[in-house]
């Protein structure tokens, strides 16, 4: 068994190989490109004819407003549309302030800074404020480079404009050829359902590689269904016990032995294809449903038995939760209980001050080394502070060097069509082709996971800003250049903030989402009442936040402490925790045994282990969390305490399920502390 870095190591792939996953055709990834090349190409046409001003910058917004479904659009277009109207109004009102005052301006820009940045983090409409605030703060910098008043305001006024056109272009485009949410759910869903059945026939599970993140990006897309859809919101319950059923047969099949006979799997797969062809016809499953029970009595090895029972199970719950979909009618959902605007700890913890303060400090020393230099075109670095800002060391070094790489990218291809490529167009048709052909490719890299979608995003930025200069060729290539400068500059004060004030590690965000799953898990385990919908989802979210964070924690290289917690954390990787967590869902899905009155010695003895494997799981989690020890598990997991001869004597053939269960749960956390010295 390896620790957390040995195996990060182990499976970290070539650079080859990520790109080559990255960036492989994925189901609607081609759709989501068309449509946003096309409306970069619309909003630069438009942008040209009408002689609007920052047309590159307004090509850039469709990549921020660009989502997989309409409603995810929507909201993020009346985002930004609400965030620059306040932040127009605010620069307005500013201006009669500290136009002429340098000296109120920069305490102004400060403290719209470290505002912006807190509210960011601390209130529901975080990225209201944080795009109000980032406008605020480049806004009161033009003043520096149009000192006419008159000026100022008409600039200001047209920024409104630079972003309502592409807001409004993307909004249409996708209403008119997207996806809805509850198309995208369901076609999901189903193609899930399909290649978990395929896994299930033997074949191989590589496309299931990153199925589970998808299955729990479906529950924000749920979301998203409901708002369109109103009749969805009495579903919601179902909906959601639905997807973590799916994310837990996904979970499940980690734990599948390849020994499990054919006629078995065979059988599962069936189901889950029924299931799936349901959502895609949208009605109820055909098949007549799965019962557990006759594994049993199938004379299954006993590491098969249980997990084979556990997935029928689940399959069965998916079936008959497709079924009540469709054929009754739920009462409407109880009003959930409203919110404050702000987070609960918003004044009591301190991180969301210190991470406003480190971004605001980065922000203005940026602002006072080019203002002191004289070189306003590298103002990009106040740029590259606000959006490489997040809450690690670790994630806002991953961020900076996709900014840099995209820029690098975008600015040399921007470079090569400025000398080569415009000076050979005669009209604003070849402009609309280069631009979508570009975009497209910047769109294709966006469309990728996190671990990639910024560089394409930036990519596409350089490029607009190479090429789009004004309404006629330019061969200056003074812009790309002094853009890469900025950006350089932005990302070494924000290394140098952020590692120095108050450092935050991926590897202690890590921490707190393993103890997140401890604890989830240790709530299955103490109690079936505890197994409610939703639990084994926030297990499930919590290793994959976990497993995204330690492959962040690679670009802190060595430079904060925290970070060697991973090479002394020998005694856990994240597929063992998998592996663990599948193996407590084998033992809830049968805390329910009927058969359990038939022995009540039995039944005690294995209630007591469950307890006692929920206070190990606790155990653990105050462990793993920031600030705990170095091995996050403890030496000795708990052991069934059932004598073998009472169990044979009284135990039905379903008690024997269930107690097999549980020797497949000490067995895994056994192998995940088993680290050779």
């Amino acid at each position: 068994m390896t620790g957390l870095a040995e195996a990060t190591r182990a499976e970290r792939p070539t650079l080859l190989t990520f790109l080559r996953d990255e960036l492989a055709p994925r189901p609607g990834r081609l759709a989501a490109v068309a449509r946003i090349a096309g409306c970069c190409t619309l909003v630069v046409a438009i942008g040209m004819l009408y002689q609007i001003p920052l047309v590159g910058y307004s090509a850039y917004a469709v990549f921020l407003l660009g989502s997989r479904e309409t409603v995810g659009t929507l909201l993020v277009g009346v985002v930004a549309a609400l965030a620059f109207t306040i932040a127009v109004v605010l620069s307005l009102l500013f201006y009669t302030l500290d136009a002429a005052e340098p000296a109120l301006r920069l305490p102004l820009m400060a403290a719209s800074t470290f505002v912006a940045v807190f509210l960011t983090r601390t209130i529901a409409l975080g990225p209201v404020a944080f795009l109000a605030g980032f406008v605020l703060v480049l806004s009161q910098t033009l003043i520096d480079r149009i000192p006419s008043l008159e000026a100022l305001t008409r600039a200001v006024l047209w920024l409104w404009v630079v972003v309502m056109v592409p807001v409004t272009v993307s909004i249409l485009v996708n209403f008119a050829i997207g996806v809805s949410p509850g198309q995208l759910a369901r076609r999901t869903a189903a193609r899930l359902l399909h290649t978990l059945a395929d896994a299930l026939r033997g074949h191989s599970a590589e496309p299931l590689k990153h199925a589970g993140a998808e299955a729990i990006e479906l529950l924000e897309v749920r979301e998203h269904a409901g708002k369109l859809d109103p009749s969805l919101r009495s579903r919601s319950a179902i909906d959601t016990m639905l997807i973590e059923t799916l994310a837990e047969l996904l979970v499940l099949l980690r734990l599948l032995p390849r020994s499990t006979p054919t006629a078995v799997r065979r059988q599962l797969a069936g189901t889950c294809e029924a299931c799936a062809a349901a959502l895609e016809q949208r009605g109820a499953p055909a098949s007549a449903g799965i019962d557990p029970a006759p594994f049993d009595q199938a004379g299954l090895a006993p590491e098969v038995l249980p997990v084979v029972v556990a997935m029928a199970a689940a399959v069965e719950r998916l079936r008959a939760g497709l079924v009540s979909r469709t054929t009754t009618n739920e009462p409407p959902a109880p009003a959930a209980a409203r919110k404050g605007i702000l987070v609960p700890d918003a004044f009591s913890n301190p991180g969301y001050a210190r991470f406003a303060l480190k971004t605001t400090i980065a922000v203005m020393a940026a602002y006072i080394i080019y203002s002191g230099v004289d070189w306003p075109g590298i103002s990009t670095s106040i740029t590259t502070c606000f959006f490489v800002a997040l809450g690690s060391l670790g994630e806002t070094i991953h961020k900076a060097t996709l900014r840099m790489t995209g820029a690098l990218v975008g600015g040399l291809i921007g470079g090569l069509c400025v000398v080569y490529v415009e000076p050979q167009m005669t009209d604003i048709g070849q402009l609309c082709l280069l631009v979508a052909a570009v975009s497209a490719v910047g769109a294709w890299v966006a469309t990728g996971s996190d671990l990639i979608s910024y560089a394409g995003m930036q990519g596409a930025f350089a490029f607009f800003l190479t090429l789009l200069q004004g309404y006629a060729p330019d061969t200056d290539l003074t812009a790309p250049r002094d853009r890469i400068v900025g950006i350089l500059l932005g990302n070494l004060l924000m290394t140098l903030v952020f590692s120095l004030l108050w450092p935050t590690s991926a590897v202690d965000r890590a921490r707190v989402s393993l103890a997140a799953a401890f604890r989830a898990l240790a709530g299955l385990m103490r109690d079936e009442s505890e197994a409610k919908v939703g639990s084994r989802l926030a297990a499930i979210r919590a290793l994959g936040e976990a497993r995204r964070f330690v492959t962040l924690a690679a670009f802190e290289l060595r430079m904060l402490p925290a970070r060697a917690w991973l090479e002394r954390s020998g005694g856990v990787s994240l597929e063992t925790l998998d592996r663990v967590a599948a193996a407590v869902f084998v033992v809830v899905d049968q805390q329910t045994v009927p058969d359990w009155q038939t022995a009540p010695e039995i039944a005690d003895a294995a209630r007591r282990h469950d307890q006692a494997v929920a206070a190990w799981l606790g155990a653990c989690a105050d462990r793993v969390a920031p600030g705990g020890q170095a091995k996050p598990l403890l030496p000795e997991p708990p052991r069934p305490d059932i004598p073998s001869e009472r169990s044979s004597m009284e135990a039905t053939t379903s008690l024997h399920t269930a107690l097999e269960a549980r020797e497949l749960l000490r067995s895994e956390l056994e192998n995940a502390i088993a680290v050779p010295s």
